[in-house]
């Protein structure tokens, strides 16, 4: 028996080989019937193919985040196919980074409507689905650097810190018609995002900002999955309204280099 068997799960963020897909496998993998979902309907698919591959059952739906329309497609899909839905696993979301006088307000406005705009319209449009369950779950990805900023990461971070607070809310309001609300903060999390940030020279950063982590080695995308299993199983059912870092202990001081190409924690 799966630690999560009979539960139902919606996976944002899961069109790459990255931390939502990771998730999706993960909460399959421990019983759940999941919903993925994303942009790009190639990497969806391949997402929900694996998923079927190891006996799960998987449904993509194309999805952007930020509409509140498409969030209401999701949950319809999810409702049409289990009847209920149990999991929420907000992890779509944007990093960009760089040096603050080279960022406009429109780089704020763009990572604010993806990091705190689209997990507010989910868990606005899956609430009183979750609620009606007894026992739902809501799961923010949000990122080390809501802690601890990292050179480069200006706008990122507050943007995490704020998904963090909203998520703390949610977990106050959710208390007393059974949902809990926690915040997952990955640390140095090698996915396909961080190739994206750091740019062609991604090499020659990797050692020195290991010997940084705590542990002395990156974070991997089942590392970030491992930990949702347990925090939307009933092993975590007296833990609500809190950021758990998974993130080998913390980093420590850079090490010195081009400081404005590094984005800490990225969690797509």
């Amino acid at each position: 028996m799966g630690v999560l068997d009979g539960r139902v799960a919606i996976v944002t963020g899961t069109t790459a080989d990255s931390i939502g897909r990771a998730c999706a496998l993960a909460l399959s993998d421990a019983g759940a019937k999941v919903i993925v979902t994303g942009r790009t309907e190639a990497g969806g698919k391949e997402t929900e193919r694996q998923v079927l591959e190891r006996g799960g059952d998987a449904l993509y739906v194309r999805h952007d985040a930020t509409s509140e329309a498409d969030w209401q497609t999701v949950v319809n899909a999810c409702l049409d196919r289990h009847g209920r839905l149990d999991i929420l696993l907000n992890n779509a979301g944007e990093s960009k980074g760089g040096a603050i006088e080279t960022l406009s307000i429109d780089d704020l406005h763009f990572l604010m409507n993806i990091n705190v705009e689209a997990p507010f319209l989910g868990m606005k449009t899956c609430w009183p689905h979750l609620a009606a369950c007894g026992s739902g779950v809501i799961l923010n990805v949000s990122s080390l650097t809501a802690q601890q900023p990292g050179p480069g990461g200006t706008i990122y971070g507050p943007t995490k810190a704020t998904q963090n607070a909203l998520t703390r809310a949610a977990a106050l309001e959710g208390a007393p018609v059974g949902i809990r609300a926690v915040s997952v903060l990955p640390g140095l999390t090698f996915t396909d995002g961080v190739l994206d940030s750091m740019g062609t020279d991604t090499e020659r950063y990797i050692d020195p900002l290991a010997k940084r982590i705590w542990m002395g080695e990156w974070g991997t995308s089942q590392h970030i999955s491992d930990a949702c299993v347990f925090l939307a199983s009933d092993a975590a059912r007296y833990i609500t309204g809190i950021e758990f870092n998974v993130d080998g202990g913390g980093i420590g001081q850079m090490p010195d280099h081009d400081k404005t190409k590094v984005t800490f924690g990225l969690s797509s």
